[in-house]
C-alpha cells in the first residue's frame, strides 16, 4: 500500500514510490519492536537500506516519517468491514469496532503511543497527516451511526475517539487494566444505545 495521502499528493516515478514505501515499512518494523522515543532516524534509514541522505528527499523529520509510518500502518484497520452477521444491530456494531481497536492496541501498543505523541504536533507538514488518519479512523464509525443526522453522528463520533484514546493513554500510564478498559467502553457504548434504538424505530 502506497503511504502517500491526499495532504502530500507528488508524483513519484515507480522507483521512487517504491523506495518511500520501503523506509515507511522499515519504520514499522522497528515500531512494531521498540519505542518510538528511542528509535533514530538513522535506525529506519539502515533497517531500510538507504542512506541518512535518501530518507531526507522523502521525509523531513522523524515526526513527519513516523505520522506516514501510523497513518499507513492504521489504513488497514480503518478500511476492516464488521462481517454482516443475522440480528447484528448498529449497536452491536459499534461495539465490536472498538473492542477491536482496544485489542488491536493491545497488540500493538508502541503505535497507538507514538500515535497519541504525533497527534500534538503542530508541525505543519505533521498535523495534516495526522488530522487525515483521525478523519479515516472516525469515518467507519460515522457510517455505523448512519441512522442519526450528519451532525448527531459526527458529534458522537468524536465522543467515541475521545474515550478510545483516553483509555488507551490510561492504561499506558498504568492507571487502568485492559479489562476495565474493555469495561468503560462497553458501557459508554450502553449509553449511546437507547438513542440509536429510537433513531432506527
Amino acid at each position: 500500500m502506497a503511504g502517500t495521502i491526499s495532504t502530500e499528493q507528488v508524483e513519484l516515478p515507480a522507483y521512487q514510490v517504491v523506495r518511500r514505501q520501503r523506509i515507511i515499512d522499515a519504520g514499522k518494523d522497528l515500531l512494531r519492536a521498540q519505542d518510538y522515543d528511542s528509535i533514530q532516524i538513522r535506525d529506519v534509514a539502515s533497517e531500510a537500506n538507504v542512506a541518512l541522505g535518501t530518507l531526507y528527499r522523502y521525509f523531513n523529520s522523524k515526526e513527519h516519517l513516523y505520522a506516514n509510518v501510523v497513518y499507513d500502518w492504521a489504513m488497514p484497520f480503518a478500511q476492516r468491514t464488521i462481517a454482516p452477521e443475522a440480528g447484528l444491530g448498529t449497536t452491536e456494531v459499534i461495539s465490536r469496532r472498538l473492542r477491536n481497536a482496544l485489542s488491536s492496541f493491545e497488540k500493538h501498543p508502541y503505535f497507538y503511543k507514538a500515535i497519541l505523541q504525533l497527534r500534538s504536533s503542530t508541525a505543519e507538514d505533521v498535523a495534516p497527516v495526522m488530522a487525515r488518519l483521525s478523519e479515516v479512523l472516525e469515518a467507519p464509525i460515522r457510517e455505523d451511526m448512519s441512522v442519526l443526522d450528519d451532525a448527531e453522528a459526527a458529534d458522537i463520533t468524536v465522543m467515541v475517539w475521545a474515550l478510545l484514546l483516553d483509555v488507551v493513554s490510561r492504561v499506558l500510564l498504568q492507571n487502568m487494566t485492559m479489562e476495565q478498559a474493555y469495561g468503560v467502553l462497553d458501557r459508554f457504548v450502553a449509553l449511546i444505545q437507547h438513542r440509536l434504538e429510537q433513531a432506527e424505530a
